[in-house]
């Protein structure tokens, strides 16, 4: 396998050698390397300004240029499914052409897979995407970033002379792809479909530009040993294209002295949004990641690709969770702008959700959406205290809400019934534990926002609706979904308990479905959700049984750690680890004092691949018929975001009122948060791990409750929560 990695990375540095000013042609193994989501060691960053998105691909494999960028429009699910749909793709070439090149001694460098670092950092208060690598003695520094300014992406590049003998003049290259290029004094322009592209400097720095062959090239610069310079310039897009004279104006004034405007406009942003502070790594390196890449995924006009470089389609659930995900690292905007997306164009009038784009036949719909996305309501109201969304769509809400109450899918049991299940298999028609969990969760959050609602009247048949199902889940004498004193995931609307895939085509000649004869459903990850969701209490001897059976999710297959999404003997595509999978159990683990394997999880999702730039993959996969197959899912970063702020903080709302109680990890760092809250900030301070054994509120005592929750009041506005813990 490294003989043929060394093999393509001197084909591909033959070829960019050969090239020279002019673009080069990649040979067809190398693209068809790039062109693939998941490669060994590859990384992905997002950011977003504007409508403009863009996917950085960190490469360790040498197949080229090592750190480069895909542009898409945020607002068109469908284009991020592919590569090659992006605006900078090349037929026949990629997105190379997006790489840095440092011109020393006449040889273009570009960063090289194995000896490139990359990894968020925040500079002028601004998250950025670094990548350092060396050209020659030169020690190459790039700082990728969004501007609040609409399609504008800063790239800072610091050359140092570390290990220079004397010294060196050296030049700096950026290209657009080469095809309609034009000139328009010191700014190169690149006409495309659908978007256009510029590239000029931040500052006045005189430039050489060549538009036959999209370079634009800064220096000669001297660096001396020791001795460093450093080079700003600016990536512009226009999505969709508009008027070209207009922008050109524009760009030029953003050069002439708005640069240090928007900066500062941009750093205002990231300074309202939440933030955790604490000597644990871990848990502050994961937050921060989540909350970097959040407001990238979600377009402006709440657009978002469920399944970056795989799906290209929007689902409810998808974009309920990461919005989710997005409130609690204090992006409200973007929260409210994928509510107001949802609520407008992803519910029928019948209250039908969105399922991959389209709407499915009732014996399909996907009974979890619905209590996701009220979930996502009642804890937008309680961050923000705004409930204006819940009463302008208050009729496709109570439609969505009473749907699956209606006799068509329940029977005298209660539950609901149809083919599909949570992971959108079709099989018997049976009761599936997490569709009755979301529509327990659903009916209770619609009462709890029945005032909104305008449905007050309904809210009592609501709650008592949802005890009825939550009864026949737990303790129907034949329908129950326990079994042994363990949550069971599927149950037939015949009674017998659904553990094989009943016939579910497997979908590559090398997934387990093809290649076993034996095949399970059961466990299944879905099944921690009534624990994580607090259906089931997290510390009952059913929650302990039933997370015990999760356990053998657990390194099924392989040894370097996360939880597949359920039996890897079922799997008819994707065996592999499952990083929003191996949340959920997380979460419940957590939740139940498991804080061991709470710990695993949460140190492998920060380390996984995927995990170590931010924006997770749907799976780790395990089989090479599917290996490049696999996306990009940003649920996974909702889910990250969540639980560092419900679960490992504690900060949840009863009934609208904060109530709290930490549980950080056993001999914990003390931690400092800083929330965004309504209209002002929620300031936590927790001394360590263990108990709330007393509080001070805006410098007011308060005592915790006999249960260890501390309430504050429902009239709390902000302030300052200080929670002294400890055995």
């Amino acid at each position: 396998m490294i003989s043929v990695f060394r093999c393509v990375h001197h084909l591909a540095l033959l070829l960019l050698a050969a090239a020279g000013l002019a673009a080069a042609e990649v040979s067809p193994a190398v693209l068809e390397l790039n062109n693939a989501s998941f490669f060994y060691g590859r990384e992905y960053f997002i950011l977003r300004s504007g409508r403009a998105q863009m996917l950085l691909q960190a490469d360790r494999a040498d197949l080229g240029p090592a750190f480069t960028w895909l542009l898409f429009d945020a607002q068109n699910a469908k284009q991020s499914a592919r590569k090659e749909s992006a605006f900078n793709f090349v037929s026949h070439e990629g997105f190379g052409s997006s790489a840095l090149e440092v011109v020393l001694g006449g040889f273009p460098f570009t960063a090289l897979g194995h000896r490139t670092e990359t990894r968020w950092v925040v500079s002028d208060g601004i998250p950025a995407v670094e990548a350092v690598w060396w050209a020659g003695g030169v020690r190459v520094t790039e700082h990728m970033s969004a501007l609040g300014a609409e399609g504008t992406f800063r790239r800072q590049v610091r050359m140092e002379g570390a290990h220079l003998a004397g010294e060196e003049a050296v030049s700096l290259r950026l290209r657009l792809p080469p095809n309609g290029l034009t000139q328009e004094g010191n700014i190169l322009l690149h006409e495309g479909t659908g978007a256009r592209m510029a590239l000029m400097m931040a500052d006045a720095t005189p430039v050489k530009l060549d538009a036959t062959n999209g370079v634009f090239e800064v220096g000669s610069l001297v660096i001396s040993p020791g001795g460093s310079v450093t080079v700003e310039t600016l990536l512009l897009v226009q999505v969709p294209v508009g008027d070209r004279a207009q922008w050109v104006a524009q760009a030029s004034q953003l050069a002439a002295g708005r640069m240090s405007t928007a900066i500062e406009d941009t750093a205002r942003f990231w300074a309202a949004a939440s933030s955790v502070t604490t000597r644990d790594r871990t848990v502050r390196e994961i937050f921060d990641k989540a909350r970097f890449g959040l407001p990238a995924m979600i377009a402006s006009d709440g657009t978002m690709d469920g399944g970056l470089l795989e799906y290209g389609a929007q689902w409810v659930r998808d974009s309920s969770n990461t919005a989710l995900g997005a409130l609690h690292a204090g992006h409200s905007e973007a929260a409210r702008n994928a509510l107001q997306h949802i609520l407008a164009k992803m519910i029928s009038q019948d209250g039908v959700t969105m399922i991959a784009e389209s709407f499915e036949t009732s014996d399909r719909e996907q009974f979890d959406q619905a209590g996701e996305l009220l979930h996502l309501l009642r804890c937008y109201r309680d961050w923000t205290g705004d409930d204006s969304l819940i009463r302008q769509y208050r009729n496709v809400l109570i439609a969505m809400v009473e749907r699956p109450l209606k006799p068509q899918f329940r029977d005298y049991t209660g539950m609901v019934h149809n083919r599909r299940e949570f992971w959108e298999r079709a099989f018997e028609d049976g009761y599936e534990l997490a569709y009755q969990t979301y529509v327990i969760l659903s009916l209770r959050e619609a009462a709890e926002l029945a005032p909104s609602l305008g449905a007050g009247d309904r809210a009592s048949q609501w709650r008592m609706e949802a005890d009825r199902i939550q009864q026949a889940m737990l303790s129907h004498p034949d329908r129950a979904l326990v079994r042994d004193g363990r949550l069971i995931k599927r149950r037939n609307v015949t009674g017998t308990v659904a553990d094989d895939t009943a016939g579910f085509p497997g979908f590559a000649p090398d997934v387990p479905l093809k290649t076993e004869r034996a095949h399970r459903l059961m466990p299944d990850a879905s099944m921690a959700l009534p624990i994580a969701l607090g259906i089931v209490p997290a510390r009952s001897e059913l929650a302990r049984r039933t997370l015990e059976d999760l356990e053998g999710l657990w390194n099924t297959r392989w040894s370097d750690g996360g939880h597949d999404r359920y039996h890897t003997s079922g799997q008819p595509d994707q065996p592999g680890a499952w990083p929003f999978a191996t949340a959920f159990i997380l979460r419940a683990e957590h939740d139940a004092g498991n804080f061991e394997r709470s710990r695993r999880a949460l140190d492998w999702l920060n380390t996984c691949q995927g995990g170590r730039a931010g924006l997770w993959f749907e799976e780790i996969p395990s089989t090479r018929a599917q290996c490049r197959l696999s996306g990009l899912v940003c649920w996974t970063s909702g889910e990250m975001a969540l639980f560092v702020v419900r679960h490992y903080l504690g900060v949840n709302f009863e009934h609208g009122a904060l109530a709290i109680r930490p549980a950080l990890y056993p001999g914990s760092p003390p931690v400092q948060a800083d929330l965004r809250f309504r209209q002002g900030r929620l300031r936590l301070e927790v001394s360590g791990s263990g108990p709330v054994k007393g509080a001070r509120v805006n410098d007011k005592k308060v005592k915790p409750g006999k249960d260890g929750i501390l309430r504050l009041p429902a009239d709390f506005a902000g302030g300052t929560v200080v929670i002294e813990t400890g055995k």
